[in-house]
């Protein structure tokens, strides 16, 4: 009878330490949890703050502004690409949570999406007008760095010509200052543009070395990686390119 009562109390025993492992277990589950909805709240009074940024800059782009964006890149597209027809279209759509937009191009009565129907050459040149429009909206640095941004614009037909003409534009009236780098002798285009022309010569078992080319040496040799800049107004530089006859970026810029 003694030993029965032994047993069970054993079991009890045995029973109530599960039990208070147990209960220590779901309480440091719940500690987890706390501090869980504490990183979930501040995630979502970050995100609450980015939402607002993102439709803040909605507002600021678009009120009385997608007209002047696409008089903008309409421009440089038809200066580039010298065609009247070509243009940019901002389509707007009305959702739930406010209104999206969408880029398109449009060529005569050919519109759609600029990489499907055009190809990528016009969609390097919305992009860096797209970004220009960004820093004259916010105010920033009119400095602007690009890595082979304009690879797809063709070589041949004088568009990358065309393209310089704009890029010299931009920099002479409205004060930017461009860093491009390219590996393309064929870019002799924009190179000719350039006030400054940088090259990186690179010898077996040495670093690579960056030293300061003439426009025609950058042209015509065949190793290295150029680095060239546009600053913007700066009469102690080269003279600029002329300017192009037809279309511009746009004094609205």
């Amino acid at each position: 009878m003694d030993q029965a009562l032994v047993n069970r109390i054993t079991r009890f025993r045995a029973g109530n330490e599960r039990l208070a492992q147990q209960v220590e277990y779901e309480k440091q589950t719940v500690v987890r949890l706390e501090a869980k909805i504490v990183q979930l709240e501040a995630d979502k009074t970050l995100l609450v703050k980015a939402i607002g940024l993102i439709d803040r800059c909605i507002q600021v782009i678009s009120a009385n502004g997608i007209s002047k964006i696409e008089s903008i890149v309409t421009g440089g597209l038809r200066l580039v690409f010298n065609d009247p027809q070509l243009g940019l279209i901002v389509e707007k759509k009305e959702g739930k949570r406010g209104n999206s937009f969408e880029l398109l191009m449009k060529k005569g009565d050919v519109v759609g999406v600029p990489m499907d129907t055009f190809g990528g050459g016009p969609c390097n040149i919305v992009s860096f007008l797209l970004r220009l429009i960004l820093i004259k909206k916010f105010k920033l640095a009119k400095f602007i760095a690009l890595d082979e941004a304009f690879n797809n614009v063709g070589k041949d037909g004088g568009d990358l010509t065309r393209t310089a003409t704009m890029l010299r534009q931009l920099c002479d009236d409205h004060g930017f200052t461009l860093l491009i780098t390219t590996h393309e002798r064929a870019e002799a285009g924009l190179i000719s543009a350039a006030n400054n022309v940088y090259r990186v010569f690179i010898e077996d078992g040495k670093p690579p070395v960056l030293k300061k080319v003439n426009a025609l040496e950058a042209q015509t040799e065949n190793s290295g990686r150029d680095s060239f800049q546009l600053p913007g107004n700066d009469s102690s530089l080269s003279p600029p390119l002329a300017k192009a006859e037809p279309a511009s970026v746009s004094p609205q810029l």
